[in-house]
Formats: structure tokens, C-alpha cells, sequence
């Protein structure tokens, strides 16, 4: 008798099935395998210490080394109608402490009027901005409160003070 009709017998390959080559079964196992790699690889993961994460000035926690400095203080005309006088509060943000490039605007609170408004950049991207009041008086020393913000989160404060003479 012979083998009609029916196939030989084959010697049980690497995944344990008869009808597939060696090479098949090992291919078939490459996706579980490199699954199983990826999944091991993430196992460890060192933890997060979140009280630690205190370098973006950006955040209300940063405790690193100011951000802000001033420059000047003078009074300018503002030719209109009508002409005014009025004073000018410049200081620059140190933007070597961004963690990345950002947009931003500063929150002053002056702490003499006692008032708060967002300035921007002059010009845009120098990193130097001025305050302006209408009320000064020549002697008269000037502090504010400052704080970065964008997308509606706001920095640390810092106090700048200065005198025009």
C-alpha cells in the first residue's frame, strides 16, 4: 500500500505544528517577540519627583534666579492732541531661563497706584518691555510686582525698584 491522497508525515517544526517549515513558525512568533521586547524595555522607568520641578519660570514654584531686571526709568513727551508727559518704567526678562522658546507677556502690578496690566515686548521679540505711568513725581521711588504669563498661567512675582531723579 501506498500513500495515496494522503501526505507524509513531517517532522514537528520550532512552533509545534506539523504542516509549517521551521522558518514559518519563527515568523509567525517575531510580532509576540518584539512586543514582549518592547514591554520589558519600559519596565523601569525612573519616578517623577514633581516638588523638584521648580527651574521654568513660567511657573508659580521657580526658584531660580530672577527674571527680571531693571533697565531705566525716564519721563517722555507724548506729542497728541493733547501733549502729555509720561513715565517710563523699562526692564528686560532674561529669557536664557526659558526651558524652550515662548511667547509671552508680563503682568505689572504697581505697587505705588497700586493698579495691574499686561505688557508685551518693545519691539516684539527683545525681551525688553516698558511700564508706563501718568502719575509720577520727580524723587519718587518706583516698585513692581512682576510675573511672566502665557496661555493664562502667571509666574512667580518678582519686585523691581528704581528712582527717577
Amino acid at each position: 500500500m501506498g500513500w495515496y491522497g494522503c501526505r507524509a508525515p513531517m517532522d514537528v517544526g520550532v512552533g509545534g505544528r506539523t504542516d509549517d517549515p521551521p522558518a514559518m513558525s519563527t515568523l509567525r512568533h517575531l510580532p509576540i517577540m518584539a512586543a514582549l521586547l518592547l514591554g520589558l524595555a519600559g519596565c523601569y522607568k525612573d519616578d517623577i519627583d514633581l516638588a523638584a520641578l521648580t527651574n521654568n519660570p513660567f511657573d508659580a514654584d521657580y526658584s531660580g534666579p530672577a527674571v527680571f531686571s531693571l533697565d531705566t526709568i525716564y519721563v517722555e513727551q507724548v506729542l497728541g492732541p493733547p501733549n502729555f508727559y509720561r513715565q517710563v518704567v523699562q526692564f528686560k526678562v532674561n529669557a536664557s531661563l526659558f526651558l524652550a522658546s515662548a511667547s509671552y507677556q508680563v503682568e505689572v502690578h504697581d505697587l505705588v497706584e497700586g493698579t495691574r496690566t499686561l505688557v508685551g515686548q518693545v519691539p516684539a521679540g527683545s525681551h525688553t518691555l516698558r511700564f508706563y505711568r501718568l502719575e509720577y513725581l520727580p524723587g519718587q521711588e518706583v516698585c513692581l510686582e512682576l510675573r511672566l504669563t502665557n496661555n493664562n498661567a502667571f509666574g512667580r512675582p518678582e519686585t523691581i525698584c528704581g528712582t527717577w531723579p
